[in-house]
């Protein structure tokens, strides 16, 4: 039976024959087998990358952890020691379970044999929000203790509801171990307070005080002022209480002394004492037990206590209106100011008398101002009269006294005049006499002066022709003084005008430059 041939990949090429023929006999192969070393290392070098690309297959998309942003890992550990009974969180790596801490955004890489992955989102508390974490994992509390701390207490972490709450924010829990609910933040407008009250903490020293201390639990002395607040409201509750001012309108009734109903209308503005909100608060309650506890209760008392002082002709007269105002307003802010409500006005607007009283007095109020009318436009009649007759006498003795100012008045104008023109006259002779002695000094002085001025003018045309004469004494006469002068004045000048001395315009030059003495 022939033999099949088969390919041996590792033979060389230096092999002949029958790769599977044999003898006849059955003896030995009839051809040898070897190994290529280049188709060995090449095809070892093949194997090895693809198990280096499997593996590194297997770690990107079989061990890589990758949380995105906002987003953590919570890690599960398959294999370790066994968490203890009851508990849900294994709080070491080497326990078996889901572990506490969590992975935040990043890339990791864990060998998915050992362990398993969830993704979560981040914990997002809003603005004017508060986060309550709740433990849900650790010991259980001592009896009666709901509220557990952050942290450990002696190496015990328990379980419940956290104390501290979570600030608008971003937190990495992990959602396994923390339950987280949301709640609206405290906050206190501008006009409000809020009022304190710790639902946890330790027993108050007076059990039956209104007011706790300060971290007893119960209605706290402090109220918070305008702001927010991120408080847990498991352990501490506030009451929102306006301190602004209120306006109270209301319609009351009080019996008069003589048994009739009269309706009051008025109206009260308040406000609450900022400082005794949380006494207030606890003894009366909100505004409406405000109102319907103190205001009206104040104001009700008050007019029936008063209003019975008066009689029914006493309130509708109006003659007690501004009286059981004060009273009223009086009374109010004090009874208000006991239980710390400020009363910062108190009005009576209106006091309305019943019909079947107020006619007939209101009739007789009428008659009487009717009499008091005509009464009084009697007396207004006679006083016109007697005002007329004292005109009339009043106009007479004004007309004598000026008829009689009139005629002094002409007579001392006469005589005022008279004396005016004699004074006048004798000023005027006065005036012509002084003019008269002054036009003759004025003349004296302009001869004197005339006379003087000739003096001088003689005296200096003298001393001039003396001066003069003296000058031409030397030259022996005038023209020979005239000849000098002029010489004096040519001389600088004579090179100019002598460049020629035959020229016709030296010809008065040389007579007057030939000098000769005059002879006589």
């Amino acid at each position: 039976m022939a033999r099949m041939k088969t390919y041996d990949p590792f033979a060389t090429s230096g092999d002949a024959g029958d790769a599977g023929g044999a003898s006849s006999g059955g003896g030995s192969v009839g051809g040898g087998y070897g190994i290529n070393p280049g188709k060995a290392t090449l095809l070892i070098v093949l194997l090895a990358a693809g198990i280096l690309f499997i593996g590194l297959l297997f770690l990107w998309f079989g061990c890589r952890i990758e949380p995105g942003a906002g987003r953590c890992a919570v890690l599960i550990h398959k294999s370790g020691v066994d968490i203890p009974a009851n508990d849900i969180i294994a709080t070491r790596p080497d326990q078996k379970g889901i572990l506490l801490d969590t992975l935040s955004e990043g890339r990791y890489f864990y060998n998915p044999v050992d362990w398993d992955w969830k993704i979560v989102p981040y914990v997002r508390v809003a603005e004017n929000q508060v986060g309550i974490l709740v433990r849900r994992f650790g010991a259980k509390p001592p009896a009666g203790q709901f509220i557990v701390p952050e942290g450990a207490v002696d190496g015990i972490l328990y379980r419940g509801i956290i104390d501290q709450p979570l600030r608008p924010g971003t937190y990495r829990i992990n959602p396994y171990a923390y339950d987280v609910a949301t709640y609206p933040a405290v906050k206190v407008n501008p006009g409000e307070v809020g009022v304190v009250t710790l639902r946890y903490g330790k027993e108050p020293v007076q059990p039956n005080a209104i007011l706790v201390k300060d971290g007893e639990r119960g209605v706290q002395p402090t109220s918070l002022r305008p702001g927010t607040y991120y408080l847990n409201p498991f352990i501490t509750r506030v009451d929102i209480v306006r301190v602004q001012s209120h306006k109270t309108e209301f319609e009351i009734s009080f019996l008069s002394r003589d048994g009739f109903r009269f309706p009051v209308n008025g109206a009260v503005e308040w406000a609450v004492d900022e400082d005794h909100a949380p006494t207030v608060f606890v003894t009366i309650g909100d505004e409406e037990d405000i109102v319907a506890k103190v205001i009206l209760r104040s104001a009700l008392s008050m007019s029936r206590i008063q209003g019975s002082k008066y009689t029914s002709a006493d309130v509708i007269n109006g003659t007690i209106r501004k009286r059981f105002q004060d009273e009223f307003a009086q009374h109010i802010t004090a009874e208000s100011a006991k239980k710390d409500i400020l009363v910062k006005a108190a009005l009576v607007s209106n006091i309305e008398p019943p019909p079947k009283i107020s006619d007939p007095i209101r009739a007789k109020q009428i008659a009487v101002q009717t009499r008091d009318k005509y009464v009084q436009e009697i007396e207004r009649a006679q006083s016109e009269a007697q005002v007329a007759q004292q005109q009339m006498m009043q106009t007479q003795k004004i007309r004598v006294v000026l008829a009689t100012t009139i005629l002094t008045n002409a007579i001392q104008k006469v005589t005022k005049d008279q004396q005016v023109a004699v004074i006048g006259a004798q000023r005027d002779l006065d005036v012509a006499k002084k003019d008269l002695e002054t036009a003759e000094k004025v003349a004296q002085g302009i001869i004197a002066t005339g006379k003087g001025d000739a003096d001088a003018i003689r005296f200096t045309r003298l001393a001039e022709a003396k001066s003069l004469k003296a000058q031409i004494a030397p030259f022996g006469d005038g023209l020979s003084y005239a000849r000098y002068l002029y010489l004096l004045r040519v001389a600088p000048n004579i090179d100019s005008l002598m460049a020629t001395t035959d020229g016709p315009l030296a010809a008065p030059f040389r007579s007057l430059s030939s000098f000769e003495p005059n002879k006589k």
